[in-house]
């Protein structure tokens, strides 16, 4: 328990200030818990509550029963109690006593410290009124004779200067100007908080390597299949709306100076009309597609024109028509209508006079008149029916029939640069930057 006691009010911190508060806190909290003990004791010993007479024979404490009628147990209990408290107060005492001795060494080191700050500050201040009077006496001693300070006596004023107005020779030039620099000196402190600031990596720049280009040149020959046939128009709106019509490049291009470039397997789409004087269908080219082999996608302007297996410009074709059935249709109902209008025009009688002409029929019987009545019903439909076949013969016009699998040539008429959609929205998204900026 004395262990304990002297571990409670020891000071381990080292702290001379607050060593004697700390004291006084612990050993005040000590002898507020052993009078709290002591008035939880008289509590348990002294009188309570009125208890009932079956209460009064027992009392449960702990694991242990105390009898009231038994006054051996309640004397021995009571003496075990006032040597506790004996002993309580010589340990209390002990420590009161150990506190004082305490303070009282405390109270010496202050004065102990006090002195020396005393003797230091006076030490410092004696060198201080030494070093200001040294120089105020300061002299100058030549082998052991002072001599005395002579202060700022210009003691060389009447000597000539030498070579003061001869430069031997050499031209003068400006002083240069002498750039100040500083310098900064740092002692270190013992036990000093020290603060480092570290200094943030410099990102490394990036190098842009040069971008390999792949460019299609003018010229470039570029061997390919039509996928699909056409019948190309040879009307002269066709020009301005021509069909589509889709290839794939089955060879290596061809490049001026025998260079080639492998656009093998590429699709490529152009549009084409007919000519009726040629007999040849035109077409030029509009886009290429491609995929390379990691999964990129190519689709970008290809413009070029197509020749045949003859080497001109266009692809010959078989001429189709259907124009010569419907004008000999039209023949047919033009001569039934001029049948139709002769014998519609029996047994009528001619008057011309000065107001015009008149046609009077003739007296007719019943079937005369039945059989003049349908040949002029039928001169009348053979002539709508010459109109209709005339009007089917202006809006149908020749085409010009190719059919699919012919190898062709393209013939490319602008510079072309391969690059990939990736690529472009890359170029799209750094020029909206350096835009912005």
């Amino acid at each position: 328990m004395e262990n304990l006691f002297r571990k409670l009010i020891n000071n381990d911190s080292g702290d001379v200030n607050n060593s004697e508060k700390n004291q006084k806190k612990k050993i005040i909290m000590i002898v507020a818990g052993l009078f709290i003990g002591l008035l939880l004791l008289i509590n348990f010993t002294g009188g309570g509550e009125t208890e009932t007479p079956q209460q009064a024979n027992e009392k449960i404490t702990g694991k242990f029963k105390l009898v009231d009628s038994d006054e051996t147990a309640k004397t021995n209990w009571i003496g075990s109690a006032s040597e506790d408290l004996d002993l309580s107060k010589r340990k209390i005492d002990s420590l009161t006593s150990a506190n004082q001795k305490l303070s009282n060494e405390l109270t010496e080191m202050k004065k102990v410290l006090g002195s020396l700050v005393d003797e230091k500050n006076k030490q410092e201040q004696e060198a201080k009124r030494a070093s200001e009077k040294t120089e105020s006496n300061k002299e100058v001693s030549v082998n052991g004779v002072n001599l005395p300070d002579l202060g700022n006596v210009d003691l060389y004023k009447d000597f000539p200067k030498p070579n003061e107005n001869n430069n031997f020779g050499l031209k003068k030039g400006e002083i240069p100007e002498i750039v100040e620099t500083t310098t900064e000196q740092y002692s270190t402190v013992d036990d000093a908080l020290v603060y480092m600031k570290i200094a943030e990596k410099e990102p490394p720049k990036e190098v842009v390597k040069p971008k390999t280009l792949h460019i299609v040149p003018t010229g470039t020959i570029t061997r390919a299949v039509l996928l699909n046939g056409v019948d190309a128009p040879t009307l002269a709106q066709a020009k301005t709306d021509p069909l589509p019509i889709l290839m794939r490049v089955v060879d290596t291009s061809i490049l001026p100076n025998a260079w080639q470039y492998d656009i093998k397997d590429c699709f490529i789409v152009g549009e084409g009309y007919g000519d009726l004087t040629s007999e040849r269908a035109y077409i030029r080219t509009n886009n290429l597609s491609c995929m390379t082999n990691d999964g990129r996608h190519i689709d970008l302007e290809f413009k070029g024109a197509v020749s045949g297996e003859d080497g001109k410009i266009g692809l010959k074709g078989r001429v189709v028509t259907k124009q010569g059935a419907l004008l000999a249709r039209t023949l047919i109902a033009g001569f039934l209508q001029g049948v139709g209008e002769s014998f519609g025009q029996q047994d009528t009688t001619t008057l011309v006079s000065g107001t015009g002409t008149t046609t009077v029929p003739l007296d007719q019987t019943a079937s005369e008149a039945m059989q003049q009545g349908l040949f002029r019903g039928l001169s009348e439909s053979a002539e709508k029916l010459a109109d209709f076949y005339l009007k089917m013969a202006d809006q149908i016009s020749p085409v010009i029939e190719v059919s699919a699998g012919r190898e062709i040539s393209i013939i490319t008429t602008e510079k072309i640069e391969l690059k990939t959609l990736e690529e472009q929205i890359e170029e799209t998204t750094s020029k909206e930057q350096n835009t912005k900026k």
